[in-house]
């Protein structure tokens, strides 16, 4: 004797804590990869919504029988946002096209399980979630490729903009068109590098710089007293992170001055090491940086693309020289992922530097160390 099963539906919400202690949900985890991978994997937003829905449908901890979605389509677009039921025909249809699910239908279009008299599922009629879960493993390598990606094409970006700032005396030629053209385009890392080598093959900086017309006079402002005002007061927005390092007195941060090859002396690690250690940045250099000005000079550059603002590394190259903000910086980028605001915590090595001892090469190792992906704080900052 056979009987048909429908499983009870279960809540989208995160599952309740076992004996104290969190459990990992592996469906927002799968959720958060396939959103991650989104462009490699050719899914647009609904397509991510609907998985989301059909995965909410999901128990909590499934076990390998129980990915299988049984819901109708009408607790599926509930679960969707509304959306159209044609719409969720062709998301699932083309989820099911991209290898993340797959559909097992019945005689009469209806989803159901059948079990016999032990129990045991004798037939499964429904959407099939089982080969998203199966693919794991290449979600996450690919979410990792993707992230370095990302962070790449950022610094890439900011290269360019400087190298077209560096040469913004030169006329416009087609290679420097197509850089500005470049920046407002969707490009991936290896087009933006070519347009990067290009612009620096054809425009050497050394060439340009001993023109006068790179310097040119200055010429009277334009602007109303207004507008200049307002740039002030958004300069002091900018640093208002920095007034508390201001605030210091004199005699304790001639302290700190004094200290600071304490704190980041060149012999405690070697460049060999900082490469090995941040392999993002190693990647994204230019050209392989052989001593520690090229580490330095990296450093400046891969700073805008993490969201550092000059004024604050300029700050921070006062109170960690110039060496410890390069290897502060290139921690950063490494663990770029891992930090929820790259500017505060920069800061906050800053005033740690100021009020009390810093091992900046201690601190380089703890960022470029691979992490769990528990984000950080400055409260993560080493001693």
């Amino acid at each position: 004797m056979h009987k048909h099963v429908r499983r009870h539906l279960s809540s989208p919400s995160k599952p309740a804590a076992k004996d104290g202690a969190s459990t990992k949900d592996q469906r927002w985890h799968l959720l958060d990869l396939a959103r991650i991978c989104r462009q490699r994997l050719n899914l647009r937003d609904r397509d991510i919504t609907v998985l989301r829905g059909l995965l909410s449908l999901l128990p909590a901890q499934a076990r390998p029988d129980q990915l299988v979605v049984f819901a109708s389509n009408r607790v599926v677009i509930e679960r969707c946002d509304g959306i159209d039921e044609r719409t969720l025909r062709r998301r699932i249809a083309h989820l099911q096209s991209c290898g993340l699910m797959s559909r097992r239908t019945s005689p009469n279009g209806k989803r159901y399980q059948v079990r016999d008299e032990e129990d045991g599922a004798r037939l499964t009629y429904g959407i099939d979630l089982a080969p998203l879960f199966q693919i794991q493993p290449h979600l996450e390598a690919l979410a990792e490729d993707c992230r370095r990606e990302t962070l790449r094409v950022k610094a890439l970006r900011a290269l360019i903009r400087d190298a077209l700032h560096k040469r913004s005396a030169c006329s416009l030629n087609g290679i420097l068109k197509e850089a500005h053209r470049a920046l407002r385009c969707m490009l991936d890392s290896e087009q933006l590098q070519q347009i990067l080598s290009q612009i620096e093959e054809s425009f050497p900086v050394e060439e340009i710089q001993t023109t006068t017309a790179y310097y040119p006079d200055a010429a009277e402002l334009t602007a109303s007293h207004g507008q200049n005002d307002r740039h002030i007061q958004s300069s002091i927005k900018e640093l208002f992170e920095l007034e508390a390092a201001e605030s210091i007195p004199p005699q304790m941060i001639a302290k700190s001055q004094k200290s600071t090859e304490r704190y980041a002396r060149v012999s405690d690690i070697s460049v060999a090491e900082c490469l090995d250690l941040a392999q993002t940045a190693k990647a994204m250099a230019p050209i392989l940086p052989k001593c520690w000005e090229d580490l330095i000079a990296l450093s400046d550059q891969l700073a805008p693309a993490i969201g550092l603002k000059k004024p604050l590394v300029h700050e921070a190259e006062k109170y960690l020289g110039r060496h410890g903000c390069a290897l502060a910086v290139l921690g950063l980028v490494e663990a770029f992922n891992r930090i929820r605001s790259p500017q505060a915590y920069l800061n906050a090595l800053v005033k740690r530097a100021i009020k009390e001892s810093l091992d900046i090469v201690r601190m380089f190792r703890s960022l470029a160390k691979p992490g769990n992906g528990t984000p950080l704080g400055a409260a993560c900052i080493p001693r």
